[in-house]
């Protein structure tokens, strides 16, 4: 059989979608609002069902449902727009990817009722950095909560993702992290973002986390989940030490990677690995890829 590397490309054919413009009630270290900037705002029940036919009109393959959280860690928005996500399930094929926020049984009933695709959930190990670095009123337990409720809702694909370094760009909890998803979901594959810091954030001057540490993470996540696929997602340096995280992560285990270099491609290939481009987010279970599926990597920036 062989071995698959899986190259992404979110852009255009699976855009980000803010269900609440740019607000967020948080003021975390790490974002302050930052990332919203950088998706649709669609807040209203109406527009975002005018805009979710056009985008299926548009042959997009689907689309990441994100926003701001209120000091609870839920999303905003996200129990009034749920009626209208089940509406676009029933007239559309377009895949949808949550960030879930928070959830208790009922929110994840109803995300899993209304025909969510993947629920991606950012799991944190430790309370230090909850505490730390975040703004609402969690602990570890809250992400139990979470993982089990969607596990016990019968949510298709749960992707779990760890920011690596997010405690300051060192490593605090992440390990922790892994054995509360083992223990309380059965994740579709799991996802690894790295600590950036970010321009506007009280982070900013922070150093990016060491590969050696991304490294030791990725094995772990490997030897945990043999069976699963590990990705490296889209959150992560892009300047300072990029092709260094990039061959530590896939020397390390990782099998897909949002928008790899030519010469981590190159590096795959060398390890054995048939490259296959994917026109979709990295959490993308391999069941719902055959739409977003190319054979080339032509006119690809990387």
């Amino acid at each position: 059989m062989d071995k698959i590397f899986r190259s992404y490309y979110v852009w255009p054919k699976f855009p980000s979608i803010s269900m609440s413009g740019n607000s967020c009630s948080l003021h975390c270290k790490h974002c302050n609002h930052t990332y919203l900037n950088d998706m649709q705002s669609l807040t209203k029940p109406e527009k975002f069902l005018e805009t979710c036919r056009q985008l299926a009109d548009n042959d997009i393959v689907g689309f990441l449902l994100s926003g701001g959280c209120n000091k609870n860690g839920e999303m905003l928005n996200l129990k009034k727009l749920l009626p209208v996500v089940k509406q676009v399930k029933k007239e559309t094929n377009l895949i949808i990817k949550l960030h879930t926020g928070f959830v208790d049984k009922a929110l994840a009933e109803n995300i899993v009722s209304a025909g969510i695709d993947i629920a991606s959930v950012e799991v944190v190990g430790s309370d230090e950095t909850i505490k730390e670095i975040f703004d609402f009123n969690a602990t570890t337990k809250s992400y139990m909560s979470t993982l089990q409720n969607l596990e016990s809702a019968g949510m298709p694909y749960i992707v779990p993702h760890i920011c690596i370094g997010l405690h300051y760009g060192k490593l605090n909890g992440e390990f922790n992290a892994l054995k509360i998803i083992k223990e309380f979901c059965n994740p579709s594959l799991l996802v690894m973002i790295i600590f950036r810091p970010t321009k506007g954030t009280v982070l900013e001057n922070c150093k990016i986390p060491y590969p050696d540490d991304i490294s030791v993470v990725v094995k772990k996540v490997k030897e945990m989940f043999p069976d699963k696929d590990v990705s490296l997602g889209c959150i992560r340096p892009r300047l300072e030490k990029r092709e260094e995280i990039e061959l530590a992560a896939l020397q390390a285990g990782v099998n897909r990677m949002e928008i790899p270099s030519k010469n981590t491609l190159k590096s795959a290939e060398k390890m054995g690995y048939t490259i296959r481009t994917v026109y979709a987010c990295c959490a993308l279970p391999e069941a719902l890829e055959a739409l977003a599926v190319r054979s080339s990597l032509e006119n690809i920036d990387s």
